[in-house]
């Protein structure tokens, strides 16, 4: 599945997951990946991990990112976690 932001920048389907039963007992709900990296002001890096992880997921799901690997998330995680230690430094 894949919506009309593939190549935009746009929302896509694999961004997005609906919640069915929410920790805290309240109703069912979608919520995108975008949305939870500006409600955290996510560093650049950080984003590009919490996306790479988040698209790893929807592969392992059945609902990932076209042309997306798990290895080239993996290779997305280190190069960008290793930016983060090194900012944190």
């Amino acid at each position: 599945m894949s919506g009309a932001g593939d190549l935009t920048g746009g929302s896509s389907d694999y961004y997005k997951v609906v919640i069915l039963r929410p920790t805290s007992g309240a109703h069912s709900y979608t919520v995108e990946c975008n949305d939870i990296i500006e409600a955290f002001n996510m560093e650049y890096d950080v984003a590009n991990v919490f996306k790479a992880a988040w698209r790893i997921a929807a592969l392992r799901a059945g609902r990932g990112k076209p042309q997306s690997t798990e290895i080239y998330d993996g290779e997305k995680v280190v190069f960008f976690g290793n930016r983060i230690i090194e900012r944190a430094r």
